[in-house]
């Protein structure tokens, strides 16, 4: 199928997930259930599309249809439907500011790229402060000002529904001995949410200054993967190098820099705060007090942050007012390039809470992060996979590393001592 028969970054629906949408829908009128707004939006190609996302989520109508009832009971338990109505409190809101993630425009296709610098999230000051029920309740108003802004903005932007994003994981600074019970557990259930309730939505990931330890990490996600999953997922290490390889692939309207990944890990966000950039949840927050404040529904659209998505890509202006404010925040601001298809699903997100309950019981008491090999060995591995799993004991530790370049430097001064005249 070429390239020119896909709509937007989805596959059209074979004849068999037609057949399969359609009973999906039916089932939905019998049991008198109706998609709330964010899954109804018509930029983002509507009720049609959010059923199709959950067809190909599951392998036959019944499951599809379990799953989107579930969801849909999540939904209101959770107050999902209407969580974009009123913002956190402000002090929630700044420590939500402190989480180093951001948008940073769009792929080669038209997808939302969101940057998270993953290994130096304050989990113990969000924990604290805001507890994990507050933390998670923000992360489903993020998930769905995604749906209402971050994806009609783009799907507006580019002309077609865009409904999946590109996320890069800048993971320098990572160990294992970061990954308490606590830090599990609201990783896990981020991702429960996600795959659970907004399934389809990961178009590719990118993991760059990936460290010797994160093989350890990926050999135990990836033996839960597809290989189609497998390929979504490019894994970088450091360096100018591996950044221009990631911006080749990212594209011109992704406005990722060189700064943004390549600097120390005390300076991660420096560089995307000096260009006026929010975090993402706190861009969330910021649009949602905003709304709030001036009295307009949440659901209202605005012509000064949407485009119309027949316009042709001359038509692109920038918008003014609040609407440009949004997109200085969240990092939508370039302009039109040329669609293109994409893979689907997201069985990452599944894969990934599983391997954080299979670190569940990974000994890490000497807070070096590698642990003894016979808690890794206990991990678990898909039936066939071909994936090898690595024994961390075999691997350096951080602290190691660190001790070893410290000795080299030591090395080095103490050849030059040795080669001074002794005039200086």
């Amino acid at each position: 199928m070429g390239k020119g028969e896909h709509v937007g970054d989805y596959p059209p629906p074979t004849d068999t997930e037609r057949e399969r949408t359609q009973g999906l829908r039916a089932m939905l009128r019998n049991a008198n259930l109706e998609l709330p707004r964010t899954m109804r939006i018509p930029a983002n190609g509507g009720e049609a599309r959010a059923i199709l996302r959950f067809t190909r989520a599951r392998k036959d109508t019944d499951k599809s249809y379990a799953m989107l009832e579930k969801s849909l009971e999540w939904r209101r338990e959770v107050g999902a439907d209407d969580c974009l109505a009123a913002p956190l409190s402000e002090e929630h809101a700044r420590i939500l500011s402190e989480i180093p993630g951001f948008y940073v425009g769009h792929g080669t296709r038209g997808h939302p790229v969101f940057l998270d610098h993953t290994a130096v999230v304050p989990w113990d000051m969000i924990l604290e402060k805001m507890g994990m029920e507050m933390f998670l309740y923000a992360q489903v108003q993020l998930l769905e000002y995604t749906q209402q802004v971050v994806y009609q903005t783009a799907s507006r932007k580019y002309g077609k529904p865009i409904t999946q994003g590109i996320n890069v994981w800048d993971v320098k600074g990572l160990t294992l001995s970061k990954f308490t019970a606590k830090v599990r557990e609201i990783s896990s259930r981020t991702s429960k949410i996600a795959q659970d309730n907004y399934p389809e939505s990961l178009a590719a990931a990118y993991v760059i200054n990936a460290p010797s330890i994160f093989k350890v990490i990926w050999a135990v996600i990836s033996s839960f993967l597809d290989p189609k999953t497998v390929a979504k997922v490019h894994i970088y290490g450091s360096g100018p190098k591996a950044f221009a390889k990631l911006k080749a692939h990212l594209g011109d309207d992704c406005f990722l820099t060189e700064e943004m990944v390549c600097c120390g890990v005390k300076q991660v966000g420096d560089a995307e705060k000096r260009m006026g950039m929010q975090s993402g949840m706190a861009a969330a927050q910021t649009w949602i007090r905003e709304r709030n404040e001036s009295n307009i529904p949440w659901y209202a659209d605005e012509a000064s942050v949407s485009l119309d998505a027949d316009a042709d890509s001359s038509d692109v202006v920038e918008p003014n007012g609040a609407g440009a404010s949004l997109l200085q925040l969240v990092g939508l601001r370039r302009a039109n390039s040329t669609a293109a298809d994409s893979d689907n699903g997201d069985e990452f997100f599944d894969a990934e809470e599983d391997a954080f309950s299979a670190f569940g019981d990974f000994d890490d008491s000497a807070g070096d992060g590698v642990g003894p090999s016979a808690g890794y060995q206990a991990m678990p591995s898909a039936p066939g996979s071909t994936v090898k799993l690595i024994d961390p004991a075999a691997l350096p530790s951080d602290a190691a590393e660190a001790e070893k370049r410290e000795a080299a430097k030591d090395a080095a001064a103490e050849r030059k001592k040795k080669s001074c005249c002794g005039c200086c």
